[in-house]
């Protein structure tokens, strides 16, 4: 009988552990993003006799266009997750405050990033960045993939960071970033 309570409390456990998890990644009751409309959309969608060089020329007309600009609202907390399910939202560290705009910065340059694109999960990156408005809310979130393949995922979505691929120097700056104590509370 004992066995029986234990196993069900380890199994209730598990599930709300795992729903937990769930609410956390899809940001549920606490997300705020501002996206785009699907006319500003459009323009970054791959269009019938489209080649690369004409998609990347619409991007280039956008990349320093404030109103695209990530996460395009107000920014009073960063913190850095590992992308390790279940255990991960549970060992975030925050940004300094005088980091934030240096970290805003470095998302909307598109010097960081690059125009490679590949196939990849979220599920693939090793860190996540989740950013939140005065009221707590999430209205901004960027994964990086770096060991794996430098790509980079984020929403709302910011033609800055071109096709999702980390430039030398952008892939460089985020590593320092995430592996310097000093930024971090």
């Amino acid at each position: 009988m004992k066995s029986k309570k234990t196993l069900l409390l380890f199994f209730s456990l598990l599930v709300a552990l795992f729903m937990v998890n769930r609410l956390n990644t899809n940001d549920y009751f606490q997300s705020n993003y501002k996206d785009l409309t699907p006319e500003q959309e459009s323009i970054f969608k791959w269009k019938n006799g489209d080649d690369e060089n004409s998609l990347q020329k619409r991007y280039k007309k956008y990349l320093s266009d404030k109103s695209y600009a990530f996460p395009r609202q107000n920014v009073s907390k960063v913190k850095l997750f590992e992308n390790i399910p279940l255990a991960g939202p549970l060992m975030g560290k925050t940004l300094k405050p005088f980091q934030i705009n240096r970290f805003i910065n470095f998302c909307n340059d598109p010097e960081n990033f690059d125009w490679k694109e590949t196939t990849w999960q979220v599920n693939d990156s090793e860190y996540y960045f989740k950013l939140y408005n005065d009221d707590n809310e999430v209205v901004g979130k960027i994964y990086f993939c770096l060991e794996k393949c430098g790509m980079t995922s984020s929403k709302p979505f910011c033609p800055a960071m071109k096709f999702g691929g980390l430039s030398e120097k952008g892939k460089n700056q985020i590593e320092k970033l995430i592996n310097d104590k000093a930024n971090w509370d």
